[in-house]
């Protein structure tokens, strides 16, 4: 567990948003969300997949990709900081992993101000219920992944540190984690322009950080950062590695990924992010 004194940057909203925001960093940042649904709609004319609701929220669904005899399954939480995004412009990242043997789940979730961020962790718990419970063969969930991306990165963790014994499942019922681009602690969220949307306060953001919760899986979480990256998600990642000892080990930064284009490396076979999920399938 960890904990630590704020820092005093974080009161500077000008900081903050050139920390946290990338959009500002990536110069082509909107030609990528561009490109996202529109190969996501070329993988799901071509992959068979089943739609499945899994709450009562009109987001509360997932697309499932399956894997011919799959070996694995993945499920994946996209990012947009849970205000933007859905699982329509992350298909992509199925068509790899597919082709690797390993079903893929995707699902949307319910966003801010609508729902509160507590809301979304508990809408990322039952999509792994209902995944786990109804969906999966026993091999599937035997090597079962959680996996996200920046915001969706947050999510993974707070499944490391949920209690699935009080929902009905083994106490670790996945084989392990891959967190890219993650946010975990959320304090300096506060003074950026993306809070008008989450509505964090300075409690629920300490409330409802990483740091100083503790994991509840014995399983491996892995964390990738793209190299280029502002110095702060590097740090999250660093102190989430640093407060969790016994699933995580140091972060790896992807070379020459910004945090747009390094979660596309997750939908491309032979790459670095593309390894580290497929080993922890091994």
């Amino acid at each position: 567990m960890m904990t630590r004194k704020s820092n005093p940057s974080y009161s500077d909203p000008a900081w903050c948003e050139a920390q946290y925001n990338p959009r500002g960093a990536v110069a082509n940042a909107t030609e990528i969300y561009a490109r996202w649904p529109l190969e996501s709609a070329r993988v799901k004319q071509k992959l068979s997949h089943v739609g499945l609701r899994y709450g009562p929220h009109a987001r509360e669904e997932m697309d499932v990709f399956r894997a011919p005899s799959a070996r694995g399954a993945l499920i994946f939480f996209h990012g947009g900081y849970w205000r933007a995004f859905s699982k329509d412009d992350f298909a992509f990242l199925a068509e790899a992993l597919v082709g690797a043997g390993i079903t893929v789940a995707m699902p949307s979730y319910p966003l801010c101000p609508e729902a509160s961020l507590e809301d979304i962790a508990q809408s990322s718990v039952s999509a792994v219920v209902k995944l786990w419970r109804e969906v999966l063969s026993p091999a599937e969930r035997a090597r079962l992944v959680i996996s996200g991306h920046s915001a969706g990165g947050y999510l993974t963790a707070a499944l490391f540190a949920t209690d699935w014994a009080a929902h009905g499942l083994p106490p670790t019922p996945f084989c392990g984690g891959l967190s890219i681009s993650g946010v975990f602690e959320l304090e300096p969220l506060v003074n950026t322009t993306m809070n008008t949307a989450i509505g964090l306060t300075a409690e629920t953001a300490r409330a409802w950080s990483h740091g100083g919760s503790c994991p509840h899986v014995a399983a491996p979480l892995v964390l990738c950062v793209g190299e280029q990256e502002s110095p702060e998600f590097h740090r999250q990642s660093a102190e989430l590695a640093h407060a969790w000892p016994e699933v995580c080990r140091a972060p790896i930064a992807i070379p020459g990924r910004h945090h747009f284009d390094v979660v596309e490396e997750l939908g491309r076979d032979g790459t670095p992010v593309f390894k580290e999920a497929m080993a922890l399938f091994a």
